[in-house]
């Protein structure tokens, strides 16, 4: 098996939920990838009113979180030596977003993998995400690994429809697919008032012939109903081993409105996903064997 990404970033805070995304970066890059881990210092979180702390010099503080992230990159960085994956690390100081954001930039890479407690309601809306604002803001592929994540063997599941971004998840799933020797699943969901109810659907076909180009094993899936939930499903039912999909990083307060298909699938999947805004990477040429094609309708 070759490695899927060339090159990755993985942010840590000695976190166990930390650990599951240095676990699934090192999964991807196994093979000849590379992995840079970053910790990130945010003096932002040391603004208390003076007149709390009666002038207190936050110089030692800042000195011993300094050290702790250096020590959480290191304790990362041996893991991925023992795993036979080159690895170097970077402490950065600022708001935690913007600075991985900024590393992304200044070192290309295939994807920034992290792990997350998929957190849900108020607390997420008032303390902030980072995983959340990278998926908003970040123009780098984003894998999000879960702490209880299933390990599972089944297809890449990939959300499809008419957009850039999906069409670039299509791309990067066949890769990810051809490079870990796995199926690929095409699922496209309907609303439940569209008209068509059955039949050849133009989005799956183009996107099936992308991947049966590429000589992949694949499965096209027509759902009918709420996106999320019928994506959710499919990967449940497929025993799925990672969800792939476009994403528009829409702002905060539409996303509120409106609501978000990419964030509420990382919310609530229990198999790494990632999310795209678009690619800027070639898929190599794949050597996979190509099997039947499957359609099916789910009311």
């Amino acid at each position: 098996m070759t490695s899927v990404f060339a090159h990755v970033i993985v942010p840590v805070d000695g976190s166990v939920t930390a650990d599951r995304g240095v676990a699934l970066a090192l999964e991807l890059t196994a093979g000849g990838g590379s992995i840079t881990f970053c910790s990130v210092v945010d003096p932002t979180v040391l603004c208390i009113p003076e007149a709390e702390v009666g002038g207190l010099d936050f110089g030692p503080l800042l000195t011993a979180l300094d050290e702790d992230a250096e020590i959480f990159c290191r304790e990362a960085q041996a893991k991925s030596v023992a795993a036979g994956v080159r690895a170097d690390v970077v402490v950065l100081h600022g708001q935690c977003v913007g600075v991985i954001e900024q590393l992304a930039k200044d070192n290309p890479c295939d994807a920034v993998v992290l792990g997350t407690h998929a957190r849900t309601g108020l607390d997420r809306m008032v303390l902030g995400s980072v995983t959340e604002g990278l998926l908003r803001s970040i123009d780098t592929p984003i894998v999000v690994a879960h702490q209880d994540d299933e390990v599972r063997t089944g297809p890449v599941l990939v959300a499809v429809d008419d957009s850039p971004a999906a069409a670039a998840a299509v791309s990067e799933a066949i890769f990810i697919a051809a490079s870990r020797g796995n199926a690929l699943a095409l699922v496209h969901v309907m609303h439940p008032d569209h008209p068509d109810a059955a039949g050849a659907n133009p989005v799956l076909e183009r996107a099936a012939r992308e991947a049966g180009e590429r000589g992949l094993a694949v499965s096209l899936l027509l759902r009918r109903g709420d996106a999320c939930n019928e994506l959710i499903a499919a990967a449940d039912e497929l025993e799925s081993c990672m969800i792939v999909m476009g994403t528009h990083g829409r702002s905060l307060v539409p996303r509120l409105l409106l609501g978000s298909v990419a964030q509420a699938v990382v919310e609530r999947a229990r198999v790494p996903v990632m999310t795209i805004r678009r690619s800027g990477r070639v898929p190599r040429p794949a050597s996979v064997r190509i099997s039947k094609t499957v359609a099916g309708i789910h009311a």
